[in-house]
């Protein structure tokens, strides 16, 4: 399969780009008004509310009553960052990914190549070429609010950072197409037809190394075009 091919290259670039990231948390305060710190949930405004991140009682595993509505207020971008210049050459993530991705020379806004102006970049949701790069931006495969959503509000801080860093689960995207997308999962979203059985193979891909809870109509319109890929 394509999404298999598409997998290995990603891979092979993965290292370059993903920071080690040491436990931390940021300095912003989410909707809720608080900050997750380690293991454990700092409040810092009046009715701000505990999350039900650590209880105890609360199962591994999401069920089809999982309100994920109601985790999303404690969503904090400090978290998940990924438009930082972690090995301080001048170029953040999304420079990175368009010096990676780019399919002819790249043009620079300056002198020290920080700042990529034109090249070639295929969007893959909608099948364009872009020749400059402000028309593009990096879309999360798998969004960052539906990984805390569905179980990533748990993991560490290392594994946010990673998750939101990680070259397999960042695309160059029309920035009008990733509105469209917004925070939606393969049964409200998917991109032309041309891509959809690589974006389910990467769907599937990027949950499974990160043992991420998918819901099940998710999940279904996964398996529906997978299977419709073998044929």
């Amino acid at each position: 399969m394509q999404y298999k091919a598409l997998y290995k290259n990603l891979l092979s670039i993965s290292l370059l780009v993903i920071p080690p990231v040491a436990s931390s948390h940021g300095g912003n305060l989410d909707l809720n008004g608080g900050h997750y710190y380690s293991r454990s949930y700092h409040c810092h405004l009046g009715g701000c509310e505990i999350p039900d991140t650590f209880n105890i009682g609360r199962n591994r595993r999401d069920s089809i009553m999982t309100d994920h509505r109601g985790r999303e207020k404690f969503f904090n971008t400090d978290d998940w960052d990924f438009e930082v210049d972690y090995d301080n050459d001048c170029q953040s993530t999304r420079q990175e990914m368009l010096i990676l991705t780019n399919r002819t020379e790249s043009r620079y806004t300056n002198p020290r190549n920080c700042v990529v102006r034109t090249g070639e970049w295929l969007d893959e949701y909608t099948g364009k070429i872009f020749k400059v790069a402000v028309q593009v931006d990096i879309d999360h495969v798998i969004p960052l609010m539906y990984a805390h959503t569905h179980g990533g509000d748990r993991w560490p801080q290392q594994k946010k950072m990673q998750f939101a860093n990680d070259p397999l689960n960042m695309m160059l995207v029309e920035k009008r197409e990733i509105r469209k997308k917004r925070e939606r999962g393969p049964d409200r979203y998917l991109p032309r037809k041309e891509f959809q059985c690589e974006y389910a193979g990467l769907w599937q891909a990027i949950a499974d190394n990160y043992d991420l809870d998918i819901e099940t109509r998710d999940k279904n319109e996964i398996r529906k075009i997978l299977e419709g890929c073998a044929d």
